[in-house]
């Protein structure tokens, strides 16, 4: 007989990264079995029981892409979820194409890997009931108002206290008033219990997306632990042609980019469309018109944003179609 017990198989040949996950998915209340490689994987794992898998990505012999290869093949697929120490955007790009969860390059946070495995185990349709009872998700949910939903939806993200009063332009105390009554609502005791139970709510998911669409995403918040750099007046970004390796965000100043006549102020992304192009080549000149001050993203790191942040994503996308048709209508 087929179990209904959802487990998380983790394939990972650095000893001291199996016990971690081990322990960390361990304490989320779910079951987990380790293995040294794609090898002992394909060779030892027996049971058909829902499932997904923590893969990491480089490993001597057979690499997580090929394991993930192979598994495509087979009856049962099972839900991927990649770790990787190298931020390597082609690699993430074909995991993601050929099915991939998520793909998250090393550090994580722990409830982005538990957030993630939580959607997979979402994908087998049997472990639904167990994870309802394991996280302790209640149809109470439904008794919370739209601003406390808002208040679930920056903490599901991430955001501390004063960082959800900042962009609901609300008092501290009356954030911490609206979490005790998410957290009574929820039947949970903690702010990583409220995140997972927020995981599966969709008026959370219809909040952060309605806040992305209507602007109301804080690039400058999103990207505070990226390097920021100072440029000089008539100082060049970059060239149309230009290999692209990075998009930068304006914090203060003004870029002229040469050949549309456009003037880009502070707030706004640049560099977005040649990171992702299939070729990764700039599509137009910049140039700082006044002194700036920027915060640069690797692609590394952009894809990363791309993939953990809905709101970065939803607006990223927006921001390239618009500039797109812009360049359409310039041509016609």
């Amino acid at each position: 007989m087929r179990s209904t017990e959802p487990i998380v198989l983790v394939v990972d040949d650095d000893e001291s990264v199996r016990e971690a996950l081990a322990s960390l998915i361990g304490s989320a209340g779910l079951l987990v079995e380790c293995f040294a490689s794609p090898a002992e994987f394909l060779r030892r794992r027996k049971s058909d029981a829902p499932s997904c898998l923590v893969l990491d990505v480089r490993m001597p012999g057979l690499s997580g892409l090929d394991l993930q290869h192979r598994l495509a093949h087979t009856e049962h697929r099972i839900p991927i979820i990649f770790i990787t120490a190298h931020g390597d955007i082609p690699m993430a790009v074909r995991a993601m194409k050929d099915g991939a969860v998520e793909f998250l390059p090393k550090p994580f946070r722990d409830e982005d890997l538990l957030n993630a495995i939580r959607e997979a185990l979402d994908r087998d349709s049997a472990t639904r009931a167990r994870r309802a009872e394991i996280l302790g998700i209640r149809s109470r949910y439904t008794r919370l108002t739209p601003r406390q939903i808002e208040v679930l939806a920056l903490l599901a993200r991430g955001r501390s206290n004063k960082m959800i009063a900042r962009e609901l332009d609300c008092a501290e105390a009356t954030v911490k008033t609206h979490l005790t009554t998410i957290f009574k609502a929820l039947n949970v005791a903690s702010r990583g219990e409220a995140s997972a139970a927020a995981a599966r709510m969709e008026r959370v998911r219809e909040t952060q997306v309605a806040r992305a669409i209507d602007g109301q995403v804080s690039l400058g918040r999103l990207l505070a632990n990226m390097e920021s750099q100072r440029f000089r007046a008539g100082e060049v970004l970059f060239r149309k042609g230009d290999a692209s390796g990075e998009l930068f965000y304006v914090e203060k100043g003004t870029v002229t980019l040469s050949e549309l006549g456009i003037e880009l102020g502070a707030g706004s992304v640049l560099g977005e469309i040649g990171l992702f192009s299939p070729g990764h080549r700039r599509t137009s000149t910049a140039v700082c018109k006044t002194e700036c001050e920027m915060r640069t993203v690797c692609a590394a790191d952009a894809i990363r944003l791309y993939y953990q942040e809905p709101e970065f994503a939803l607006h990223l996308l927006r921001l390239i179609v618009g500039r797109l048709q812009a360049d359409k209508l310039r041509e016609g």
